[in-house]
């Protein structure tokens, strides 16, 4: 089983660099060890999605969206790199609408 998924680089303190968390045991170790609010719904159904996908009872799949509702839920930045897939067109920029 593999537990790698997309990098999601997470920033958790002022003065910190984004940490590069690209599998379930980072996701983890983070959760575990520098989360800044370990109280949130989001924050243990994350730890959850990640006991889950190491019991393989959860896809690994679902873990980086948990993380990004924990992030979201405790104010902690993090950028993640979406790629487009179709192949063959080009990129159309979105248009503000007024």
């Amino acid at each position: 089983m593999s537990c790698q998924f997309p990098t999601i680089w997470v920033l958790t303190g002022v003065g910190e660099r984004y940490k590069p968390i690209d599998s379930v045991i980072a996701a983890a170790e983070l959760l575990l060890g520098a989360w800044p609010s370990a109280g949130g719904k989001a924050y243990l159904r994350a730890l959850q999605a990640c006991l889950d996908a190491l019991q393989d009872s959860e896809p690994v799949g679902v873990v980086p969206g948990a993380l990004m509702l924990a992030a979201d839920e405790a104010f902690v930045s993090y950028i993640r790199v979406v790629s487009d897939t179709t192949v063959g067109e080009p990129m159309v920029p979105a248009r503000r609408v007024n």
